[in-house]
């Protein structure tokens, strides 16, 4: 069976990041709506909504990790009352960056950066995006500096840091080897892998 789902995310990084998620899993699932909150507020405001409408179809919802201490804390914070059984509720330490940065060897090759460089466990970074930012910093790929790097110091990120970093997950980021630097994302990975379809009774 093709299990349907929907997707919520904080921003098209991590949108783009989930698709590749689900597509490791060949058939296993497809698609259907998108909802990007454009940070974690709509989604933290919407839960209970999606919670709700998991009843019916499952919803795959990630959002960062950021400054809470740990998961239990976000979870503990954002949900009062039992999830659904197809609500599949992820969370990135700290960030989806972090599964990024997990792909050493993709990372080097797509920004010419020596692995040496590269934290080895990315979801301890304080930071992953600030991270990922300042390492740039160290690219020879012009094209690379002048899409992700900020343009002056009001800015996080850089013009095309999004579409930039699409094109990273599309054609260098490699699962596998990010699920071995990364315990988010292998145990979204394992939660993706073991989930089962709850079909509502009529």
């Amino acid at each position: 069976m093709c299990i349907p789902v929907n997707l919520v995310f904080e921003d098209a990084i991590s949108e783009y990041t989930m698709v590749k998620l689900l597509q490791s899993f060949g058939d296993k699932y497809y698609i259907g709506q998108s909802y990007q909150g454009n940070g974690f507020g709509y989604i933290k405001t919407n839960i209970r909504g999606f919670n709700q409408a998991a009843i019916a179809t499952p919803f795959f919802i990630l959002t960062d990790l950021d400054t809470y201490v740990c998961p239990s804390e976000l979870i503990k914070d954002w949900l009062e009352y039992p999830l659904k059984p197809n609500l599949i509720f992820r969370i990135a330490v700290r960030e989806v960056e972090s599964w990024l940065l997990a792909d050493i060897d993709g990372f080097s090759k797509f920004t010419g950066i020596s692995k040496v460089n590269i934290p080895d466990n990315p979801d301890n970074e304080n930071d992953p995006k600030k991270t990922l930012v300042n390492l740039i910093k160290r690219s020879r790929k012009r094209y690379i500096k002048e899409d992700i790097l900020p343009i002056n110091e009001n800015a996080q990120i850089g013009p095309n840091y999004n579409e930039r970093l699409m094109q990273y997950v599309s054609d260098y980021w490699d699962l596998n080897r990010a699920m071995l630097k990364s315990n988010s994302l292998y145990r979204a990975y394992q939660y993706l892998d073991n989930f089962k379809y709850t079909v509502p009774s009529k």
